[in-house]
């Protein structure tokens, strides 16, 4: 059965909405699935926002050492570490960014959305990469710009280009490329991309080597999850300098333990062709 007959094969059992994008980027074979389907974007979001942070430090716009106080209204609910943290506590950008991607600290985004310049400047950063249908309309648990209609926007499409640009070091530079793709590598949140492979855990040193060992596989990855919706969009490391990316969207769930299991059965089937078809 091909991959594509599996993939679907899968989806054919989620009731819901989705969308996909796979990549093999060495041979360019692709699967896209729903790739231009607007889905709300929950933390992936996070991964532009990054990339932009990153791309006015090395502008020097800012100082990833610099420490910051956390502005009161930047304290929000929802995942996170810093609101069980004491009020004093002063993390660094760079503390910040690595929280908003390895635990999706919600409090660490919304402080650095003020930081690169407001939302505005994350949606003009993701039109300029091409992302048209990606944008940043609100900050994290911000109910009331939700009610009213301004959701954070992303397709798979999108996303699976972004991914690609930062795999193949095209997001500025290979120094901001890399960086992005290394705080990715140390996602704590693993029940869906990495769940089924062989993927080395974050705190494996060889995570960050530049030769991957046979028989694993390393993952940088962002999670997404709001009520009924569930994502996992990713960079893939294979032995022998291959990648591939993966970027799966669902909403309309019938439950969210249904689309972590669709998400994490998907991820194994492409690591499965990628591994037994090479």
């Amino acid at each position: 059965m091909t991959l594509e007959k599996r993939v679907f094969s899968i989806l054919g059992e989620l009731e819901g909405t989705v969308g996909m994008y796979f990549q093999d980027l060495g041979t360019g074979k692709t699967i896209s699935i729903n790739p231009n389907t607007e889905f709300s974007a929950a933390s992936t979001i996070k991964i532009p926002l990054i990339s932009l942070l990153l791309i006015q430090s090395k502008s020097g716009l800012i100082n990833l050492k610099g420490q910051v106080e956390i502005d009161r209204a930047n304290r929000v609910g929802g995942t996170g570490v810093i609101k069980e943290l004491d009020r004093s506590f002063k993390p660094t950008i760079l503390d910040l960014a690595k929280l908003a991607i390895i635990v999706s600290d919600n409090i660490a985004t919304n402080q650095l959305i003020d930081i690169v310049g407001g939302p505005e400047s994350v949606t003009e950063f993701c039109n300029k990469l091409g992302l048209n249908n990606t944008k940043l309309q609100r900050k994290m648990m911000d109910i009331e710009a939700m009610k009213s209609g301004r959701d954070n926007i992303t397709t798979a499409g999108d996303m699976g280009y972004l991914l690609k640009l930062l795999a193949n070091n095209q997001i500025d530079s290979e120094e901001v490329s890399g960086s992005v793709v290394n705080i990715m590598k140390g996602q704590q949140l693993r029940q869906k991309l990495p769940y089924l492979i062989p993927a080395l855990e974050p705190d494996d040193p060889n995570v960050y080597s530049d030769k991957v060992e046979n028989g694993t596989v390393v993952v940088a990855h962002k999670t997404g999850d709001l009520w009924k919706v569930q994502h996992d969009v990713g960079i893939f490391m294979l032995p022998e300098g291959r990648k591939y990316v993966l970027a799966v969207y669902t909403s309309n769930l019938k439950s969210d333990d249904e689309g972590i299991r669709a998400i994490a059965k998907l991820s194994k089937e492409v690591y499965d062709a990628m591994v037994c078809d090479n």
